[in-house]
């Protein structure tokens, strides 16, 4: 079984740099630690030692597949009521359809994560 830390940790899985410094400079005055995953291997070995509040999803990666990921983690006894956030483009209708029927549980615009990372962060860094 996996255990939680002693603090709430979120985890972001995404190669955009932009964003990367985004959810980076939203979590330094909450305090709050953010790991970024690089590779998919990376994430599988996080996963093992440590459950996160949140997995924040780029939805565009090239290096992760996303959807697959997220139908995986869903389908995992220890991670399926982890809460996972993907974003993307506005105009992408059939991912953010793909993204919900894989168990993603929050999908929003790239525009309004990028206005609302804060808030987000805050929500998931409360401890249970």
């Amino acid at each position: 079984m996996i255990e939680r830390n002693h603090s709430p940790k979120i985890i972001a899985v995404l190669d955009d740099m932009i964003f990367s410094s985004k959810i980076r400079e939203a979590a330094k005055p909450l305090n709050l630690e953010i790991e970024f995953i690089k590779t998919p291997n990376g994430l599988i070995q996080k996963l093992q030692s440590e459950k996160p509040s949140l997995i924040i999803f780029d939805l565009n990666s090239k290096t992760h597949n996303p959807i697959q990921t997220i139908r995986d983690l869903k389908s995992s006894s220890d991670l399926k009521d982890t809460a996972i956030l993907g974003y993307l483009s506005h105009v992408q209708t059939e991912l953010k359809k793909e993204a919900i029927n894989a168990g993603c549980d929050l999908v929003l615009p790239r525009s309004r994560f990028s206005r609302e990372v804060r808030e987000i962060l805050m929500r998931y860094s409360i401890q249970d």
